[in-house]
């Protein structure tokens, strides 16, 4: 599940004004906030420049994802700006009161004159912020507050995550390699990089006792092939044993593994199905992705649930059909998790669970011609796909994304085969996302 968004409200008033209304306004729009799952902590209200000092001078000490400038009259932009200037690093809601309605009369603060003075002056200041009005309590505010607060609480766990990265990009895959101080500075994820050798020399250090208690498991609520022997289970199990505690150690939000062909072929075991049971619990792909998981850890962060990645197989003008070889979490399958094992193209087990049906969106970053980070985004309704299989390859976790005349449109906007894949439909998040950390999107649907 996701956290709670973390905010800073800081209400803005100006002298003369009734107390009562400004003491209504400011505590309506608590509850308002409240009401829509953000932990919110509430600053004295800023009136003048003497309380503009004051709560500059606390805000230093506050711990926030994002602030919200609740504008509840008119007021002076000086004090706005004195108060918040060393939250510039962090997303603003400029959130503005409007008029109000008592006994068939209109009445008005003066909020919006100041929201407008204080909206000009934060994008030429080039703050990263979201102008929204209306009075607390109208919900038709709740979608846009929402959205905004998913994003910059995205932003804000994006530049606490870490990525870890188990060799590199795989088979000559340009569209992989990144620019790893780039990412940090723009998009927030550090990368720990370490070679395939530690995985394996972790696993060979599972006991078969250790690994016991996952093996019957696995046979209890697996349905797994009879080509699969009693040593691909235990290697798998301990291979699964092993990325955990590295993951926990070294402090991943999610991890990318290069399979082919270190792990694939010359050991003769693949990661898909252990990363295809870590991936329940953290963002996972392979063949050391970089641009593919700094996507999936986005749209975990926006979301809170799990998420995967597919390789788009075809495009036809009404969508795409989409699986990775042998990778998917296991909780977005339908039904038991069905394991089989692959001896052709590459050795080890394979997960072959079909994907469940339901709307989905699906992302990836990468770059522009000059190396700027871009995200492309599409979105659709996944369905049970055609039954297909690559030569040499077991069935894929697969589905059928209906993108409804659409298709072509993606293929030519195409940042790599690897795509992120999301349950729900999180565009508006990951426009908000992109526009706080002023990064292209490239939306198609």
């Amino acid at each position: 599940m996701m956290k709670k968004p973390k905010a800073l409200m800081i209400p803005f008033g100006y002298p003369g004004y009734p107390d009562e209304l400004i003491e209504r306004f400011r505590n309506e729009s608590v509850k308002h906030l409240k009401r829509l799952g953000i932990d919110i902590k509430t600053m004295p209200d800023v009136i003048n420049f003497a309380d503009a000092k004051r709560t500059r001078e606390q805000v230093r000490k506050e711990d926030f994802e994002f602030v919200v400038v609740v504008v509840l009259s008119w007021l002076e932009a000086t004090n706005v700006i004195e108060a918040v200037r060393d939250c510039a690093g962090s997303p603003i809601l400029l959130w503005s009161h409007t008029m109000w309605q008592d006994k068939k009369q209109w009445w008005t603060l003066g909020p919006i004159p100041g929201a407008a003075v204080l909206r000009q002056a934060f994008e030429e200041l080039r703050w990263d912020f979201r102008f929204i009005y209306g009075q607390p309590g109208d919900k038709a505010l709740d979608k846009d507050i929402r959205t905004f607060t998913r994003a910059a609480h995205a932003r804000h766990q994006l530049r606490h995550s870490r990525i870890g990265l188990l060799g590199y990009m795989s088979m000559g895959m340009y569209t992989a390699a990144f620019d790893h101080l780039a990412l940090l500075r723009d998009f927030g994820p550090e990368v720990d990089q370490i070679d395939q050798y530690v995985l394996i020399k972790r696993l060979e250090a599972v006991t078969a006792k250790q690994v016991a208690p996952l093996i019957a498991k696995a046979k209890k609520e697996w349905q797994i092939s009879d080509a699969v022997r009693p040593r691909d289970l235990e290697v798998t199990l301990k291979m699964y044993h092993a990325l955990k505690q590295l993951a926990k150690e070294r402090d991943w939000t999610g991890l990318t593994v290069k399979c082919q062909y270190e792990l694939s072929k010359e050991y003769g075991y693949t990661p898909c199905v252990p990363l295809s049971m870590l991936g329940n619990e953290m963002p996972c792909s392979c063949e050391g992705d970089i641009p593919l998981i700094a996507a999936q850890i986005a749209m975990h962060h926006l979301t809170g649930d799990i998420v995967s990645y597919g390789d788009i197989h075809t495009v036809e003008s009404d969508g795409l059909v989409m699986g990775a070889c042998g990778f998917a979490p296991f909780a977005m399958g339908l039904g038991k998790p069905k394991v089989d094992r692959t001896t052709e193209l590459y050795e080890g087990l394979a997960n072959c669970t079909t994907y469940k049906e339901g709307e989905v969106t699906i992302a990836r970053m990468g770059y522009t011609p000059d190396r700027k980070l871009k995200m492309h985004v599409g979105h659709g309704q996944a369905h049970l796909p055609r039954k297909f299989q690559e030569i040499g390859c077991l069935p894929y976790p697969a589905m059928e994304v209906e993108m409804k005349g659409l298709g072509d449109e993606f293929a030519q906007r195409m940042l790599s085969q690897h795509y992120a894949i999301a349950y729900g439909d999180i565009r508006a998040e990951l426009r908000e996302l992109l526009h706080l950390t002023g990064i292209e999107g490239v939306f198609v649907g």
